[in-house]
């Protein structure tokens, strides 16, 4: 009589030696590095997202004409700041900001969870006291002529560009590290650079810079951004808005080598070049 084989229920699943230990281990290395991709994907996936919500918001305030508004982004909450050119625009400024849209994979959405902003009131030219009214013996007295002072010569295009660039020559504009967001330790420079703007003919173009650290087109847009926000801080220190504009050329022009830590940093720069008189 034949005898049929009887295969276990178990034996279909389980091997000797069994499968699984070897599967489990296998994993584990995959683990591991999917753990590390995360970790390391981290901070540049936070790093793209500010400057894609710091680029976008400020393309937009200047698109609606308040480009004097200092901007700086941390992750998606962003700071607004400035003089108001007139009552209320800081108000106006906020509301653009809360309803900027930045690009995702599912369409444009609001860009910042948090917005705030701290403005001050417009600059008002203070009143000149009147003078006290002189004694009667003073008035009776015979004034003493004085020599009229000589006007004050106008700056050339090229002594106001030697000048701004003598300023910059061994003090630079500070930025916070990846950020538009300009140095609070720049205040005195930026104070003495509009003193300067305002005797110079013509308008001016400020320019900005980077090294060859980081991809090419975000040093494009950093440098962009780093030039928008000089040029705001000098129109909020009452320069024209229409003699000031402002471009970026990324890691271009490189004035120094790359290669080394004290030639990127020559390089990370604020240039201002004079244009035609109008």
């Amino acid at each position: 009589m034949a005898s049929a084989a009887v295969i276990a229920r178990q034996q279909l699943i389980w091997r000797d030696p069994p499968v699984w230990p070897f599967v489990w281990r296998g994993a584990l290395p995959l683990a591991a590095l999917a753990l590390v991709a995360l970790v390391a994907l981290f901070p540049f996936a936070h790093n793209s997202i500010q400057a894609t919500v710091e680029h976008e918001v400020r393309a937009q305030l200047n698109e609606a004409g308040f480009s004097w508004v200092g901007l700086s982004a941390s992750g998606q909450s962003v700071k607004l700041a400035g003089v108001e050119p007139a009552s209320g625009d800081g108000a106006r400024a906020l509301a653009i900001a809360r309803t900027a849209t930045c690009p995702t994979w599912l369409g444009r959405y609001t860009c910042a969870v948090s917005v705030t902003g701290s403005f001050m009131p417009p600059l008002v030219a203070a009143v000149p006291e009147a003078p006290p009214a002189a004694p009667a013996a003073a008035v009776a007295a015979p004034a003493t002529p004085r020599p009229a002072a000589a006007p004050a010569l106008p700056l050339t295009r090229q002594g106001c560009e030697s000048s701004l660039a003598g300023l910059l020559a061994n003090e630079q504009i500070e930025f916070a590290s990846g950020s538009a967001r300009i140095d609070a330790k720049s205040t005195a420079l930026l104070d003495r650079l509009a003193r300067e703007v305002k005797s110079c003919p013509g308008s001016i173009r400020i320019e900005g810079y980077t090294d060859t650290v980081g991809r090419g087109r975000l040093n494009q847009r950093l440098s962009a951004e780093r030039a928008a926000a000089v040029r705001a801080a000098l129109i909020a220190r009452g320069i024209p808005a229409s003699r000031l504009s402002a471009k970026g050329y990324g890691a271009r022009h490189a004035i120094a080598d790359n290669a080394t830590e004290a030639g990127r940093a020559r390089n990370r720069r604020i240039e201002f070049h004079t244009l035609s008189a109008k």
